[in-house]
């Protein structure tokens, strides 16, 4: 009976009712779906109960429930809601990612590199993802493109491309388009038209623009210096392979920088403050501040920082072993090995020039990397600057081969190696005591069919051994096989290496080059007391090493046993029957023991009867076999070695490789901004106001805040495990980097109308210090202690983390936890969009005010006006006080548009103290304000310490929805207007223009007059009885019918009306790019209509004088004129939804979102 009344009791607990938009938006968006998308879960009760069991799975079984309840508490009423991919995703079984947001790497300056990150996009997108991109990599337009002969066009047409697959083209889960953040930084050449360009309202409209400003920059601004445009030098060499879009990187490499132009830095930031005046973009970023600030300084740039392996290191690949620059010269995919199985890999990419160093192992095993490459140890993934002397590195064996050579090939080039010579102009090998008979005549006929068809003159040239019974040897010389070891790397100053084409070859000739040169120089030694072992002599310790990975590809390991014999010099043979001192080299030893005896007596072997007889006879003594050993070498030390090109790849599934025969992990690209991501949760603080009535001023709960931030840290810790990492950087930046989380808040505005606190006053101010310090404390204190329980964050340097400058400002003694116990996650607030997860919560997004009180909906059932629920349950309290004039509004239902500008940056700069990464914020400004106020509202940004800022001025964007105004009652007579008759005769031009229904002739007819006046329009298309052709009459007509209008508004007048009314209007699909692009057919009609009567002109002299607009011609003779639309005056400020097409669509937090049906574009 009790446990019947506690499961009730529970019900009733995840049964939470939700009404409107907050239940659309949870139905639609986040609760699970079945397989026809019907929703399963009904309430949100659901949904925190799936998901606090999936992620607490991530503890450790025994904690498991216990974490269940915490996670579930915390999101129980939304007092913490999670983001929304962790809603949607977690514990569905789905193979998706939990990031909201992702920063990919620079393009690549060319066709190739540009698409691929198109590519990156695409798949990030299509997951749900939200994308940022610097196109500071890209050259500037009118730059010489050699490769093709002729001229870049610019990263901002560009941007058009990204633009447009963004918003056109992506659908994030089939209900929105993907979020898209396009950068450039302030040294770019093309800045001017990156600023302006979305004043044009046909480009780049499915993307965000921010500017990227240095501190160098602003000081510029402040002294009104001059500012120069550079870029680097394009004719540069090394310009493909090494950069990367990153200015200090590439000065660093001391590379040639072209100042392109030079201008007064007031000048941009003018530009900067009319842009964002006349159309809200675009933003600025402080990004040299946020560097500065940024807790990862010391490892994590703007840039990439890459771990990888030098250009000679041995791969094991489905065709033998290769060396890292021969893959890359292929630029193809292939296969990796890994123990025997086969897995794909990227191309090899040319990551630039870098300190290397050479990793020694005590059993002779070598690799020459980067000091924070990792390789595979038994005590897990370790920084090759990390590794401690005597760790364990995991070997790798390979057990592919290539397809070219055969045994007998393998056993010359092993024999000449071990036991021949390399002279001038001729090969010899030689066969000393029982060799000169049992293997001379036989390696004869090997170098004889080997060499067949090398002879330059058309004879017979047989070989055949050469007996010299003095010295008891016999030597088969060729001129033919010095030409072919030749060009198998095999010279008179340098025979003693393992040819690159066996290493690359087949099986049988890695074999026989095995058996023929431990054939030659190799011996079987030891006794069973002592141990067995077969051992390879040579005065080069590099033959030894490549030697020694030749056997691990058939899973033989070895020992290098250096200096053997030291330098000295040796009484010998002299050839001449007597002897005489000679200088002889020292020598080292290559030892096989153990269990690869085994293996090599089965694998490779001994030419020679009487070798192999002993290692078989030795080897059938044991009683129980050689002692196994396991696939280790041993770490001895990590010595300098120089700078020079290295290499990545990324390999499937495992995201590991063989390099020299040891294991390492993938070498992806790591850093902020390349593959860094966001993994977002909010705490929902209205949730936390006590009190139940409006009029009675609420008390906030700071005991429930420290609760719910350590559940969010942890919770959001966990997800770090969970996510399925779709792009190996994201998993080598956020898992194996820097465990990134981003906690922030929903509900600021709601939460200061509860507490009867005005936006912006000193009295919240002070509040907002005292929560944001709260939840900075105890969100650094909380990754602390996960840190000592779980371990920090693998790029955690205690020494260098603690010098940060945001660490330096955190109370004393979570400055000495981190120092004694690490962190677990690097950096961990941020203030990210809240748009669907806030409308669901029904709440105020992130930290912005109410955005406004009461507005008009209109739809089916007529117009309504609406309130906010605060406001309205206040209302329907005062309503009759508030219409005889007896009360006022209270001042803390103070809406966006009402506050200052300077409030919104207080407030954010306040936040952004106890903020160790960005905030996402809009500062609404009123249409009053002006180009010089914004300039000072940036000014302010910067010197109150703002990471970034962006703008939103009333009426710089259209909006169709009016604020609730008295209506003026009076009533207003309309002229009466007649339709003008059409003369007799006509004159007019046709047109031809490409639309995405097909090829269209437009007509355009006047009336004479000087300017002649505009009379009729006549569009044909298609064929005619056809519904396209059809409705381009219909259009043409009315068109035709507004210019024949009697009116007091001159012809021109309405052209001009005329054509702001078509322009833009998207149908189903487009055609072209940029200024020629035509996204339909009153699209089309509107460009006709702007070249025939160059209404362009105007718009371009403001901003460009030197603009020449083209004259009207055939469509297929000229290039459309760019048409620059300067926004309508507008009352109001909402759009239309374009999911529901409700004209509730506001600008928040640098996002979209729509208050009717739930619609976000973040």
């Amino acid at each position: 009976m009790l446990k019947k009344k506690l499961k009730n009791f529970y019900n009733l607990l995840i049964n939470m009712k939700l009404t409107g938009f907050s239940q659309k938006v949870f139905l639609d968006r986040y609760s699970l779906k079945d397989k026809k998308g019907n929703p399963i879960e009904k309430e949100p009760g659901q949904m925190w109960k799936r998901i606090a069991k999936a992620v607490a799975g991530q503890e450790k079984k025994e904690d498991g429930k216990k974490w269940e309840k915490e996670f579930y508490e915390a999101m129980k009423d939304f007092k913490y809601i999670p983001g929304g991919r962790i809603l949607a995703g977690a514990g569905t079984g789905f193979d998706v990612t939990f990031y909201n947001c992702f920063v990919i790497p620079s393009p690549q300056d060319s066709r190739g590199g540009i698409l691929d990150t198109l590519k990156r996009m695409v798949e990030i997108m299509a997951r749900g993802g939200g994308v940022g991109i610097n196109l500071s990599s890209l050259r500037p337009r009118g730059s010489r493109v050699k490769k093709v002969n002729g001229f870049s066009s610019g990263p901002i047409n560009w941007a058009e491309l990204f633009s447009v697959a963004t918003k056109d083209i992506i659908q994030q889960g089939g209900t929105r388009r993907g979020a898209l953040m396009l950068m450039l930084w302030d040294w770019h050449p093309d800045i001017e038209e990156f600023i302006t360009v979305k004043q044009d309202l046909l480009r780049i409209n499915g993307a965000n623009l921010s500017l990227c400003v240095s501190d160098s920059f602003m000081d510029a601004v402040e002294k009104d210096a001059d500012w120069p445009l550079v870029f680097p030098d394009t004719n540069d060499a090394e310009y493909d392979e090494k950069w990367n879009g990153d200015l200090e990187e590439w000065k660093k490499l001391n590379k040639k920088i072209i100042v392109r132009k030079v201008v007064k830095a007031r000048k941009i930031w003018d530009l900067i403050a009319e842009a964002a005046w006349k159309s809200a973009e675009p933003g600025v970023v402080f990004m040299e501040r946020y560097n500065k600030m940024n807790n990862n300084w010391y490892w994590n740039r703007i840039n990439c920082v890459n771990p990888c392996v030098t250009g000679d290191t041995l791969v094991n690949t489905t065709n033998g072993l290769e060396t890292m620059r021969s893959l890359y010269k292929k630029q193809l995919p292939f296969q990796v090995v890994v123990n025997g199985k086969n897995y794909l890999s990227t191309t090899v990419k040319l990551t630039g020039v870098k300190s290397v160093y050479r990793l020694q192992t005590k059993e002779g095993y070598w690799l020459r990397l980067t000091k924070d490459h990792k390789v595979v140890t038994t005590d897990g993934e370790i920084e090759a600057g990390k590794l401690k002397l005597g760790q364990k590195i995991k070997l790798n064996t390979g057990g592919y081969f290539g397809v070219r050579g055969t045994l007998d090939e393998g056993l010359v080039l092993g024999w000449l190696v071990g036991d021949g010579s390399m002279k001038k102009d001729v090969a010899t090998l030689f066969f000393y005591h029982d060799e000169k008979r049992e293997l001379a005549p036989r390696f004869a006929l090997m170098v004889e069919k080997m060499v067949e068809g090398e002879q330059i003159v058309a004879r017979s040239y047989p070989i055949a051994p050469q007996y010299v019974e003095k010295e008891n040897k016999a030597v088969i010389e060729s001129v033919r096989l010095w030409r072919i070891a030749n060009r198998y790397g095999l010279t008179h100053d340098d025979k003693y290496q393992v040819p690159k084409a066996v290493f690359e070859g087949s099986e049988e000739v890695q074999r026989g080059f095995l058996q023929g040169l431990f054939s030659s120089d190799g011996t079987v030694v030891g006794t069973l007391e002592k141990g067995v072992s077969v051992r390879l002599t040579s005065v080069s310790r590099i033959l030894l090493q490549k030697t020694q990975l030749l056997l691990l590809n058939f899973g033989i390991v070895s020992k290098i046993y250096e200096n053997r014999r030291t330098a000295s010099q040796r009484l010998l043979p002299d050839g001449k029957g007597g002897s005489k001192l000679y200088n002889c080299q020292s020598y080292h030893e290559l030892v096989i023991s153990k269990a690869s005896l085994l293996k090599f007596a089965a694998l490779i072997g001994f030419l020679q009867q009487k070798k192999q007889n002993k290692l078989k006879s030795l080897l059938s003594l044991y009683h129980r076999g050689p002692y196994k050993e396991t696939l280790t070498a041993t770490f001895l030390a990590l010595v300098e070695d120089g700078q020079e090109e290295v290499f990545d790849i990324t390999v499937a599934d495992i995201h590991r490789f063989t390099a020299n025969g040891l294991s390492v992990l993938n070498c992806g690209e790591e850093g902020l901004p390349p593959w860094g991501v966001c993994n977002l949760g909010s705490v929902n603080l209205s949730a936390l106001v006590k009190g139940g009535s409006i009029d009675k001023k609420g008390k906030f709960d700071f005991g429930t805040l420290k609760k719910v931030v350590r559940a969010g840290v942890r919770f959001q810790d966990n997800i770090i495990d969970m996510d399925q990492y779709f792009f190996e950087g994201i998993r080598q930046t956020q898992l194996e980097g820097e465990r990134r989380i981003g906690l922030g808040t929903m509900g600021l505005g709601d939460t200061l109308i509860k507490l009867h606190m005005r936006y912006g006053s000193k009295e919240s101010l002070t509040f907002i210090n005292k929560v944001y310090k709260l939840i900075r404390d105890e969100a650094y204190q909380t990754s602390v202690e996960i840190s000592k329980e779980k371990g920090a964050f693998p790029k955690f340097d205690k020494e260098k983390y603690g010098k940060g400058k945001f660490i330096e400002q955190l109370p004393e003694d979570i400055q000495k936890g981190i120092a004694q116990k690490g962190i677990r996650n690097s950096i961990l607030l941020m203030q990210a969009p809240t748009g669907s997860t806030s409308l669901m919560a029904n709440t105020t997004s992130g930290i912005e005010p109410v955005f406004e009180f009461e507005f008009v909906r209109k739809d089916r059932l007529g117009e309504r006006v609406m309130r906010h629920h605060l406001y309205e349950a206040w209302y329907k309290k005062h309503e009759k006080e508030m219409k005889e004039g007896k009360i006022k509004k209270p001042e803390w239902f103070i809406s966006a548009s009402e506050l200052s500008p300077e409030d919104h940056v207080q407030v954010q700069a306040a936040i952004q103290k106890y903020v160790d990464a960005s905030i996402s914020k809009t500062v609404n400004a009123p249409k009053t304000h002006t180009v010089e106020d914004v300039k000072r509202l940036y000014n302010m940004a910067y010197k109150q310490g703002l990471k970034g800022i962006a703008y939103m001025r009333e009426g710089s964007r259209a909006g169709v929805l009016e604020r609730v105004e008295k209506k003026d009652e009076e009533k207003t007579t309309l002229p009466q207007y007649s339709v003008k008759p059409r003369p007799m005769v006509v004159h007019g031009a046709t047109y031809r223009i490409n639309t995405p229904v097909g090829v269209a002739f437009i007509t355009i007819n006047t009336n004479g007059g000087t300017p002649p006046e505009p009379l009729e329009v006549f569009i044909n298309i298609s064929k005619p009885g056809s519904d396209v052709s059809a409705m381009a009459e219909g259009l043409g007509r009315t068109i035709s019918l507004a210019l024949r209008f009697a009116s007091h508004l001159p012809a021109l007048v309405r052209v001009k009306e005329i054509v702001n009314q078509l322009q833009g209007i998207g149908g189903a699909r487009t055609m072209g790019f940029g200024k020629d692009r035509v996204r339909s057919l009153p699209d089309a009609v509107a460009k006709v209509l702007s070249m025939h009567y160059s209404l362009e002109s105007e718009a371009n002299h403001e901003h460009n004088a030197e603009t020449t607009v083209p004259q009207p011609k055939l469509v297929s003779e000229a290039t459309q004129a760019s048409l620059i639309q300067q926004p309508p005056e507008s009352k109001g400020l909402y759009d239309l939804c374009p999911s529901c097409g409700e004209a509730l669509l506001a600008h928040e937090e640098g996002c979209k979102k729509c208050y009717g049906c739930g619609y976000s574009e973040c």
